[in-house]
């Protein structure tokens, strides 16, 4: 028996087979937890994200009426948070992201509710379509947010 153990160790030591399988394993890397929006008025950013967006509210721990938390995954949210004292401006390249299983669906939605939308370079109501045939569209949320939806399959 003792001879199968130093065989066995001697074939893991120059084979270069790991008992941990280094090489098959799961890389490990952060996880997106949440994020969090500082916004003017919860309620109408609230009724936005769960109304236009379609984003699922979960219950917040807080209980004082200055949040509101939306599930994006499986351990990733939303928060929404009031206090802000004015809208700020932000630049297109700095958004949040989210994949809609029908972007036909989507826009029929934001033109239901009159909200603007643009194509990346910026003309109104149109759809840029990647060279890997995703659509996309930005649009802003009550805040001055950008937001970019797309039809990416996830």
């Amino acid at each position: 028996m003792k001879q199968f153990f130093i065989a066995a160790g001697f074939l893991l030591l120059f084979t270069g087979i790991s008992t941990q399988m280094n090489g098959q394993t799961k890389k490990q890397y952060p996880l997106l937890n949440h994020m969090a929006l500082y916004v003017i008025d919860l309620d109408k950013s609230t009724a936005f994200y769960k109304d236009i967006i379609g984003l699922e509210p979960m219950d917040e721990p807080f209980k004082d009426g200055r949040h509101s938390w939306f599930k994006v995954g499986d351990h990733s949210q939303v928060h929404i948070i009031s206090g802000a004292k004015a809208a700020t401006t932000h630049d297109k390249n700095t958004h949040l992201c989210f994949s809609v299983p029908s972007m036909a669906d989507f826009l029929a939605v934001l033109k239901s509710h009159k909200i603007a939308f643009e194509d990346w370079p910026g003309k109104a109501n149109a759809v840029t379509k990647r060279v890997d045939g995703v659509q996309q569209i930005y649009l802003k949320d009550p805040d001055g947010y950008w937001l970019e939806i797309n039809d990416d399959k996830y």
